[in-house]
């Protein structure tokens, strides 16, 4: 039975969109990569399964976006070079959604290890009522916040309450969710940008919250270059340079600096960690 030490990382990465004609779907198992391990800080170290779900949305009945099916394809990259077994899941509907989750779940829940989980999705996304949905590419039948409920996966529930229940290591969320009028009748209604979404909490764990931005705005989708969203361009500038020693809580307060320093964003960073987790594939209790 894996030993219970629950890390919980929540990043909102909250960005505009640009709209663009209809993309390829599909779907990619991402090879592992590990790299070589290196000497971390003193400390118990231990070593950790690190597992990821990738899902790109830019092929939407309303409204179709630019830049998740290439935010999707890089960070899927990038993490595999991390050492991360990665699935990258593109253009999915509702049913299929649920279904890459549900397999997600099953893999968090069968390794030996405690996992470095990573569930990461750009597309759209919504909030009522500071709840959180994440859009799947079949938004047509979705006219109001009502729809959100039976049409939308509840990222609050579905995402962090399941990683509660099957991985007792360290979870990372990772939303990349436009707000530009995600759905037909939204203009009127939509709150703008994503609500905090308080993470599981565990006495014997800790957590780490990152929002592109403070929550309730939204965030620029023009990084440099075009193909990524700011805050995104500069996770994988940072997720790009990190080694194997690198502690993953450090490495996003570097993206949160970065964007801080480079664009009119502010990020928004909260954490509460007992033990420190490596993208080597290891942790670490102080």
């Amino acid at each position: 039975m894996k030993q219970i030490l629950t890390f919980a990382i929540i990043t909102l990465l909250v960005s505009g969109c640009e709209f663009l004609p209809t993309t390829l779907g599909g779907s990619t198992d991402v090879p592992q990569q590990p790299p070589q391990i290196g000497t971390t800080e003193q400390g118990n170290d231990y070593p950790v399964a690190q597992t990821a779900l990738v899902i790109g949305n830019s092929n939407y009945e309303y409204q179709q976006l630019k830049n998740p099916t290439n935010d999707a394809n890089a960070v899927a990259e990038t993490l595999g070079k991390l050492g991360f077994d990665v699935t990258l899941k593109t253009d999915l509907d509702l049913q299929a959604m649920r279904d890459a989750i549900y397999d997600f779940r099953e893999s968090l829940s069968a390794t030996e290890k405690d996992d470095v989980g990573i569930f990461y999705f750009s597309g759209h996304g919504a909030q009522i009522k500071g709840q959180n949905y994440l859009l799947p590419i079949d938004n047509g039948r979705i006219r109001s916040e009502a729809d959100l409920k039976d049409y939308a996966v509840h990222a609050d529930e579905e995402i962090s309450g399941m990683m509660k229940v099957a991985n007792a290591g360290m979870n990372i969320i990772t939303l990349d969710a436009c707000r530009d009028n995600p759905y037909e009748g939204s203009t009127k209604s939509l709150t703008r940008g994503l609500a905090q979404m308080p993470p599981p909490v565990n006495k014997k764990g800790g957590l780490l919250v990152a929002f592109a931005t403070a929550p309730g705005t939204t965030a620029s989708d023009a990084g440099p270059g075009g193909e990524h969203g700011v805050y995104t361009y500069y996770l994988l500038d940072v997720l790009n340079k990190a080694q194997s020693t690198t502690r993953i809580d450090e490495a996003f307060s570097k993206v949160r600096d970065l964007v801080k320093q480079k664009t009119k964003q502010e990020p928004w960073l909260q954490t509460s960690l007992k033990q420190f987790c490596y993208f080597g594939g290891k942790c670490r209790q102080p």
